[in-house]
């Protein structure tokens, strides 16, 4: 019997006594730390980050496998990713929207967990946001900037970052040099980008973790349980008759990701209608869907909530950039929508969902490779034997044959594109030519106390359901899971040739590399391209260690014509 219950729930339960002990405070702490690639940013632009959880010593911690960041205007989220993590550390990226008004946001950065001990403890800091497409009006209290070229900044004693040449021309090779590194193994981001021309004052990680001891330990208000094996999501059952909470417990919901990989994840509802779903590896996964598996004749949905943390309002004063800025917002907006245009396929590869192994099915159908006939029930009969369309309730249903092979199933799931489909005519009338294969799995499977004998799970070519009429007990949702992998584009400037291709290049920032591991070395070196953006350029070092030490560190070049 192949059972949907794991051990990682047994494992959350756990936790959660271990939580909080009877006076209210917790067992265990968990603190964040983001980094940024730069603090200045170009409405349209990508922002970079990497984001490192640990406990209250400042030491790298495993115990969440998910972390979150948000961009906030005021209150409101205007952008929210979900970042996986592991051995304590994540990285990602935001797009900014080319609506973004010109201003200060705040980036906040946490966990589900830390979200008992309040927003007090997110780890937050301020970034600037240029819209150069949108006029700008003065307003009463705002901060006027005029076009100041920054200071250069001094390396950190501790370690040094250096590079071969201290002056660069357009598209040259460049290696920087970090000498000094602790012995300890150390997380470190590396990144090269333009010098911001405004200085905003942002947490310095040493100042972070000096923070960590000031602010003690806080109160847990909720017993809100940690993310140790993956994203959690959490839902209300809605009566359908009239779109109202229903509070009827042990409805059976199934939780999935659309798609080619069979991902389903079960829950049953408390007294209070309250759903939980316990998930695993969601990297990548845009977006999801849930059913409710009733048998008393009412009809549910299953609506999720957000997983994201509300947040207090902090208003931050507008800004005003005056006619000096003119120049300088000009070339950097020119050369987001330039690297769009030449080089918008590198710019945005972004890898696809990772696979996710349920298991093989018994029999994988390809059907390509037989001959196509203009109705389901003709391809079952003809191809499938181990499955046939039968009827229930005077309603047509599919069903596989039982694990022993002498009979078929009186309850088989039936996934479509990876979504439990409750109401199964709306397959018997699809469209064949539309599918790329029928697998079957037999044996049994449990979700949430409600047992399948087999598994029945149409795909169509581009797993995206095309065509088909879900019942409405099912609800899609673009939450999605964790965020998935983006490629930093740097071209290869090896060869001459290269130098003098006509594709223009106007990145503004050089490198990012977030995810460089020292492993104990005392030195590294790590090659750069610079851009035909002339300038001066900050590279900025940080890192954590296992044992908690920490690396910061930042030097600038410059970059002529």
């Amino acid at each position: 019997m192949k059972t949907m219950i794991s051990t990682k729930q047994i494992l959350l339960l756990v936790l959660l006594l271990l939580i909080g002990t009877g006076n209210g405070y917790a067992s265990y702490q968990e603190r964040a730390y983001l980094q940024t690639d730069k603090q200045f940013y170009i409405a349209g632009e990508l922002l970079w980050l990497k984001l490192y959880t640990t406990n209250i010593e400042g030491e790298l911690s495993s115990f969440s496998k998910v972390g979150y960041v948000e961009l906030l205007n005021d209150s409101i989220p205007e952008v929210q990713v979900r970042l996986d993590l592991t051995d304590g550390t994540g990285s990602g990226w935001m797009e900014l929207p080319v609506t973004l008004p010109t201003g200060y946001y705040r980036l906040v950065a946490y966990t589900r967990y830390m979200q008992n001990e309040g927003e007090d403890i997110f780890f937050e800091k301020k970034i600037s946001v240029v819209n150069p497409y949108q006029p700008q009006e003065t307003r009463a209290g705002a901060e006027k900037h005029s076009f100041k070229q920054p200071n250069r900044i001094k390396s950190n004693p501790i370690i040094t970052v250096s590079t071969d040449k201290a002056s660069y021309q357009a598209r040259d090779k460049g290696v920087i040099r970090i000498q000094g590194l602790p012995a300890d193994s150390i997380s470190l981001s590396v990144s090269v980008a333009g010098t911001d021309p405004i200085q905003i004052t942002a947490p310095s990680i040493r100042e972070w973790k000096e923070s960590l001891f000031s602010k003690g330990t806080a109160s847990f208000t909720a017993k809100i349980i940690p993310e140790h094996e993956g994203p959690i999501y959490e839902g209300q059952l809605i009566d359908r008759s009239n779109n109202q909470p229903a509070t009827e417990y042990g409805i059976v919901g199934l939780l999935s990701f659309p798609g080619e990989n069979i991902q389903v994840f079960n829950g049953k509802t408390d007294k209070n209608g309250h759903i939980t779903f316990y998930t695993g590896l969601t990297h990548g996964k845009k977006e999801i869907a849930t059913v409710a598996l009733n048998t008393s004749g009412k009809s549910y949905r299953i609506d999720l909530q957000s997983p994201f943390a509300r947040h207090r309002p902090k208003t931050f004063p507008p800004v005003y950039l005056d006619s000096t800025w003119h120049q300088y917002l000009l070339q950097r907006s020119m050369g987001v929508q330039v690297m769009q245009v030449y080089t918008g396929d590198s710019i945005n590869r972004i890898e696809s969902a990772s696979p996710y192994m349920f298991s093989k099915p018994y029999k994988s159908y390809i059907l390509d490779e037989y001959t196509r006939f203009p109705f389901i029930e003709e391809i079952l009969t003809e191809f499938i034997p181990i499955a046939r369309v039968s009827k229930k309730n005077g309603k047509r249903t599919f069903s596989v044959l039982t694990e022993k092979m002498d009979k078929f199933s009186t309850q088989t799931l039936v996934l479509f594109d990876n979504i439990p489909v409750k109401d199964q005519e709306q397959i018997y009338s699809y469209n064949p030519l539309l599918l790329k294969k029928i697998d079957v799995y037999l044996g049994h499977y449990i979700f949430g106390g409600q047992r399948f004998d087999g598994i029945l799970s149409f795909s169509t070519y581009k797993g995206d359901y095309q065509g088909i009429k879900l019942d409405p007990a099912t609800q899609l949702f673009d939450k999605g899971g964790t965020q998935a992998t983006r490629y930093f584009y740097t071209p290869v400037y090896e060869e001459e040739k290269d130098k003098t291709s006509g594709k223009p290049d106007f990145r503004h920032t050089l490198l990012w590399i977030p995810t460089l591991q020292s492993d104990g070395q005392k030195e590294m070196t790590i090659p750069f391209y610079t851009s035909d953006l002339p300038g001066e350029y900050t590279i900025t070092v940080e890192g954590i260690g296992r044992s908690g030490t920490l690396v910061n560190a930042a030097y600038t070049i410059n970059v002529t014509n």
